[in-house]
């Protein structure tokens, strides 16, 4: 199932034009500004190898941003590291991400590429993987096969995360996490959202500006920015993209306001500092998008060798 599904990956964008760029695992920048990296250091004194601080990257958006001003449409496709102490089902420190950028482009331009994508990866793997998907929905959980197909053949729902808060609002369920507008959206609202409301995936768009990335493209008022999540039953969110700020004086003014020092992202503001376009993207979590498809609860199963917190014996 992986190898179809990293082959389905790269012939869906060689053929769409795409070319994929080789982002570096070493990076010297922290793309989400979450601070959850892992330092590269070398010898006993933890000396810094490249004369500067250096991580294992969370992201190759920011260097792959720089090939689709050149090459309009790009992608990157590779592992990722979070340094995030999380033992949930969810998450590992150690997993692929898929990174297309899109150049000309806004962010109902990234929904639908976005759609395309996990419904053409998924027609693949029935066309192809039929007797794994047999055995997963056989197996592993009961009815995974009708449910993914039945996703797939309908539009993908769309909503406004202002939207979101006032559907959890009147659903009269009790929440573990708070909701209403200011709140981060928890695993618990993602499936309620996906799962009993929604029945199938929905773009939740427009998230507060301080729950997302600095480089998220400000929409008009400055209270949320241009960005999406998908969320499918059973696992909540799959996919977090979004339209990047091409705004030279915005992009800069809001990585100062996080306290983010500018000096280090120098070559990304140059970006726009000499000619620049609308653009966006997004990431896919490839052991995500294996969990939702064949019904596998515990990403750890979804990876041949899992990193996580106190795991690392092969």
């Amino acid at each position: 199932m992986r190898h179809q599904l990293a082959w389905e990956i790269h012939r869906f964008f060689h053929e769409r034009g795409f070319l994929w760029i080789h982002t570096p695992i070493i990076s010297a920048s922290d793309a989400e500004g979450a601070g959850e990296l892992f330092n590269v250091t070398h010898g006993a004194k933890h000396e810094h190898f490249f004369g500067k601080p250096t991580f294992l990257t969370v992201s190759g958006q920011l260097q792959v941003e720089c090939f689709s001003s050149a090459y309009t449409d790009v992608y990157t496709f590779g592992p990722t590291f979070r340094a995030e102490n999380s033992n949930t089902t969810r998450h590992a420190a150690e997993f692929w991400m898929i990174e297309p950028e899109i150049a000309f482009a806004d962010l109902r331009d990234d929904l639908a590429l976005a759609e395309d994508f996990l419904k053409a990866m998924i027609r693949h793997l029935f066309e192809h993987c039929a007797r794994d998907l047999d055995f997963f929905d056989q197996r592993i959980s009961k009815g995974v096969v009708s449910a993914i197909q039945a996703a797939v053949n309908q539009p993908f729902n769309r909503v406004s995360y202002t939207e979101a808060q006032e559907i959890l609002k009147k659903s009269g369920r009790s929440f573990e996490y708070p909701i209403g507008w200011g709140e981060a959206l928890q695993a618990e609202h993602e499936r309620f959202l996906a799962e009993e409301h929604f029945g199938g995936p929905v773009f939740v768009t427009d998230y507060p500006t301080d729950q997302k990335a600095f480089y998220m493209r400000l929409n008009d008022g400055g209270e949320t920015v241009a960005c999406t999540d998908l969320l499918v039953p059973r696992l909540g969110e799959i996919i977090g993209g979004s339209q990047r700020e091409e705004r030279l004086d915005i992009l800069a003014s809001e990585a100062t306001r996080r306290g983010m020092d500018v000096s280090h992202l120098d070559w990304y503001l140059d970006l726009r500092r000499w000619g620049t376009t609308p653009h966006g993207g997004f990431g896919l979590g490839f052991e995500r998008m294996l969990m939702w498809i064949t019904g596998i609860q515990n990403i750890r199963d979804a990876i041949p060798f899992p990193r996580t917190p106190g795991n690392a014996h092969f």
